[in-house]
């Protein structure tokens, strides 16, 4: 498998400090739940679970190192967590888009995978990859979050042109065209053309409006401006008289 790009998770100093920090409120506060249990003669449970749940959550996003790997056709990432190691692969053409990520409460996109393949122990910015999977005519979005440098993203450009690194809007309209194209057994590149095509003409059209209303407008204010100019001249004619 011939690797053309590679990116790795890094670890700041700052936000381990913090993770740690969290990890040892949650133990004293398993601590406390404890001895609380054994003073009751009863185990607290409900209390106990989200303790544990939550220190399990942490320490799994803190310690697990992530590996991207650009191959020919697709992207490679594999999730190493102590001895375990597992892989994801998304092939490019399924690929939607990359955009920056950024946290909605309600979110119009139906999205029904979410991974988080990023530390919460690397403080660089997060990145949001929308891929479809089709199965028929029907199709499913899934996001995957991930952290890297700009060099990595610039060679995942060079798989899938313009949509990394790009505005959410287009990563969406790109999904969206998508589920168009299928449904009418038609290419997803060239139906996104046509579809880019159109809304640029739409918008050149707007625009060819606006520029004509605006020199109508100019017009009628220049007639106003001359008649008012002969009208003032008149009055200062029979002033004279």
């Amino acid at each position: 498998m011939k690797i053309f790009g590679k990116a790795e998770s890094k670890r700041s100093k700052t936000a381990a400090f913090v993770i740690a920090f969290f990890c040892i409120l949650l133990l004293i506060a398993m601590g406390w739940t404890i001895s609380r249990s054994i003073a009751k003669g009863i185990i607290i449970l409900d209390e106990l679970f989200v303790e544990v749940v939550a220190l399990f959550v942490i320490l799994k996003s803190a310690v697990a190192q992530y590996t991207y790997l650009l191959t020919e056709d697709k992207l490679v990432i594999v999730e190493k967590i102590f001895f375990y190691t597992k892989k994801m692969e998304i092939p490019y053409n399924m690929i939607d888009g990359v955009y920056a990520h950024k946290t909605e409460f309600i979110s119009k996109f139906r999205l029904r995978y979410k991974y988080r393949k990023c530390s919460t122990v690397d403080n660089r910015p997060i990145w949001a990859l929308i891929y479809s999977i089709v199965n028929g005519k029907k199709i499913k979005n899934g996001r995957v979050l991930l952290k890297a440098d700009p060099a990595f993203f610039g060679a995942f450009d060079k798989f899938v042109p313009n949509r990394i690194c790009a505005p959410q809007a287009d990563v969406m309209l790109y999904s969206y065209a998508r589920r168009d194209a299928v449904m009418h057994d038609e290419s997803v590149e060239e139906y996104f053309k046509k579809l880019s095509g159109d809304s640029e003409d739409s918008a050149d059209t707007e625009g060819t409006d606006n520029t004509s209303n605006t020199g109508n407008a100019e017009n009628t204010g220049n007639v106003g401006d001359a008649g008012n100019i002969g009208h003032i001249v008149n009055s200062k004619e029979e002033g004279a008289r």
